[in-house]
């Protein structure tokens, strides 16, 4: 009886301890996604990868730019600012459909690929976390110097955003 009788003084005391600190998260977490709202789709990280990665900050960064010929160019990608649909049933949906351009040194597109990649995430929340890596293979692009552009669209926010990386296929 008297442990019972603890077991309810220590819940009815506890419960305003836990709710302020919960309440005061969701106040700043209102206060992220107005500013998230404001901010437009760009890309906080976009980097070259070993391989490709394990989830949201989860990868590891090539240190350099060259690529061995028939090497994958893996890219790591975390936009941000972009939208959400709601979807039934309190669900979310974020969906990007991503365009690859690549240009050689003196200017022509070697590649122009519309709707290259597609990224769809159902969720019971709003993300602010989302990741997502673009993988080449350039079997028999001969050495030298390129340009890579990657266009995401948000279909979910109705907005794209562009970046570019350099990259060098080396001679065998």
């Amino acid at each position: 009886m008297r442990f019972a009788l603890a077991l309810v003084v220590f819940a009815s005391l506890s419960h305003p301890a836990i709710s302020a600190p919960i309440d005061a998260l969701t106040k700043a977490e209102e206060k992220a996604y107005e500013a998230w709202g404001k901010l437009g789709l760009t890309e906080r990280t976009f980097t070259f990868v070993t391989e490709p990665s394990q989830g949201y900050g989860i990868y590891q960064e090539k240190q350099t730019s060259i690529f061995k010929p028939g090497e994958k160019v893996i890219t790591y990608v975390e936009p941000i600012g972009y939208g959400w649909k709601e979807l039934p049933h309190d669900m979310y949906e974020l969906n990007f459909v991503s365009d690859v351009k690549i240009k050689a040194a003196n200017g022509d597109v070697v590649l122009d690929q519309k709707g290259f990649a597609k990224n769809v995430l159902q969720s019971h929340n709003a993300n602010m976390e989302f990741s997502m890596d673009f993988t080449l293979t350039l079997t028999g692009a001969p050495a030298g110097k390129y340009t890579l552009t990657y266009t995401i669209h948000d279909m979910s926010g109705d907005q794209k955003s562009s970046f570019e990386q350099d990259f060098t296929i080396a001679a065998d």
